[in-house]
């Protein structure tokens, strides 16, 4: 009883913690979330700032055009009155100038500024404009105040006024110089670190000031060597979500104990390979590779394998061993087949109409071999593709044949489909050569085990040999799989293999891929015609 009773407090600890993780998670993504609203929100305050300063520097070289066209002099009365103009048109600037030497000429208002030394300019731009920083007005010594001038015509400007259309109680806004790191107008609570001069300093950036609790967004704008700071307090984010949090935590523990009861009864379904595996059926992750066989006697790409892989999808590929006794073990296997035939119609068609000599090796599991619709699903195939394209190869393994009856009816039915019958592994399970006599087989493979120790002094070196005798004196044809070195491809031609296959050809490809093989390792015309009628009309009696 007590072991129970652990248990069952085990698994409403659990449940207590699968129901605070997911609300702990969207918490913390919500914060996040909001973290990157208030960056967008930072981010438009930003380049408000930029497009005023902007208009302003726009507006300066409007005003010199102007005032350099009009034909008046410099100071004129008439020119005093263009001024004059141009400051009452603008909210940005207090006044218009007029500079010679660094010295104010005229003005459009204060009488004061007249004759006003502004000292050498803070920044020169490429494109003509000078910027006076840190100006000091007579008689006004509690505001600093900036001038830009071009050619002489200039604006004055109180750059605590620019921050004014942006400036809110929750805002730290900010204009800067990136190369002296000081501030030229600034509303609420800045820090000199966050604009310190260097590298950094000259680029935008957001980031999180944990220390003084502030999200700052840093934007540099480069056409006028001006930065901005815009910054808002972290607590502002925090207690919303604290808000947040009061409610949907509790609300969030009992729903997901509520989601654990339901998920210990679902999960053993939800996540049984059958399931996923239907799963992988029904959304298109199984797909087709193909590895190309090869002619011995010339080196020519006269077929190909289709292989099943099953790609998960975090991208991990599945080999059939591994999922092919689960679908029969099942009872999908059929499912899968037709999966297979599918994807063979949707790849091949339009190549095998052209290529109709070419040879499609297709690999059968064994419980198909016990299914009277598995070759209904084949001529469903060919017909699909289309009467006299492609050459196909229908693989089948040993343990299928274990029900000789049954198997053999559907040997039998796939053959009537002009379909010629492999038997694949041959020698590795359950081997007998009843079968060999009993089952109608075209064609033979030497299993890649045994190609591995054709050419050693291995134990198992001669059993290929001995395959291959067995195939002759049958009448069949043979493949040898898994060639990997020339020496091994040297080995089977010397005894008469006709067709062979390995990574020392080429490794399993994508349909597309496997086309450009074929174009470049054929002959032309090589595959115009079946396989039976090319080897007839050659006189090589070893292919049928």
């Amino acid at each position: 009883m007590k072991h129970r009773h652990g248990i069952a407090a085990t698994f409403l600890l659990a449940g207590v913690l699968l129901a605070c993780l997911p609300v702990i998670y969207a918490l913390h993504q919500a914060r996040m979330q909001a973290i990157s609203e208030k960056y967008q929100a930072l981010d438009e305050v930003g380049l408000g700032l930029d497009r005023r300063v902007r208009n302003a520097l726009a507006m300066l070289t409007t005003m010199q055009n102007d005032m350099s066209t009009n034909g008046e002099a410099p100071c004129s009365p008439a020119d005093i009155v263009q001024l004059q103009q141009v400051a009452a048109q603008t909210q940005i600037s207090i006044a218009a100038l007029y500079l010679e030497d660094h010295r104010v000429i005229c003005s459009s208002s204060d009488p004061l500024m007249l004759h006003l030394m502004l000292g050498p300019p803070s920044v020169k731009r490429a494109d003509g404009i000078r910027i006076y920083a840190d100006v000091r007005l007579p008689g006004v010594h509690d505001r600093s105040y900036a001038v830009m001038e071009k050619d002489g015509y200039a604006l004055l400007v109180y750059p605590d006024g620019m921050l004014a259309p942006f400036v809110r109680s929750d805002l730290s806004l900010g204009l800067f110089s990136p190369g002296s790191g000081q501030y030229g107008a600034r509303s609420g609570v800045l820090l000199d670190h966050w604009i310190s001069p260097g590298a950094e300093a000259a680029e935008s950036t957001h980031f999180v000031d944990e220390d003084a609790g502030f999200l700052v967004v840093r934007h540099i704008m480069q056409t006028s060597n001006t930065g901005v700071v815009v910054a808002t307090p972290i607590a502002n984010i925090d207690q919303r979500m604290a808000h947040f949090g009061k409610w949907f935590i509790p609300a969030g523990i009992v729903i997901g104990l509520s989601v654990l009861a339901t998920a210990l009864l679902l999960t053993r379904y939800q996540f049984s390979p059958h399931s996923q595996l239907l799963y992988a059926l029904k959304k298109g992750h199984v797909f087709l590779l193909y590895q190309p066989i090869i002619d011995l006697r010339d080196n020519t790409c006269i077929g190909a394998e289709a292989l099943l892989r099953w790609q998960y999808e975090d991208g991990t590929i599945l080999l059939p061993d591994s999922f092919i006794p689960i679908a029969e073990d099942s009872g999908i296997i059929q499912q899968v087949t037709a999966q297979v035939l599918k994807l063979v119609e949707r790849d091949m068609s339009s190549f095998l109409q052209g290529m109709p000599g070419f040879r499609l090796a297709v690999n059968l599991a064994a419980s198909d071999l016990q299914s009277e619709r598995t070759p209904e699903l084949l001529a469903a195939m060919l017909r699909g593709i289309g009467p006299g394209c492609g050459q196909f190869v229908v693989e089948a393994t040993e343990r299928g044949l274990l029900e000789e009856a049954s198997a053999l009816s559907v040997v039998n039915a796939i053959r009537e489909l002009g379909i010629e019958i492999a038997i694949d592994d041959f020698g590795t399970g359950y081997s007998s050569l009843a079968y060999l006599a009993t089952y109608p087989f075209d064609i033979l493979k030497v299993d890649k085990s045994f190609t591995s120790t054709a050419c050693t002094e291995a134990v198992t070196s001669q059993v290929a040999v001995h395959i291959l005798d067995l195939a002759r004196t049958l009448g069949m044809q043979t493949l040898a799989e898994g060639i990997e070195t020339t020496a091994q491809a040297d080995f089977f031609r010397s005894r008469g293999v006709v067709y062979g296959q390995g990574y020392l050809f080429g490794r399993p490809m994508t349909a597309a891929e496997l086309f450009e093989f074929v174009a470049a390792n054929t002959r032309p015309g090589q595959l115009a015609i079946p396989c039976k009628l090319a080897a007839q009309k050659s006189g090589d009696t070893s292919v049928h």
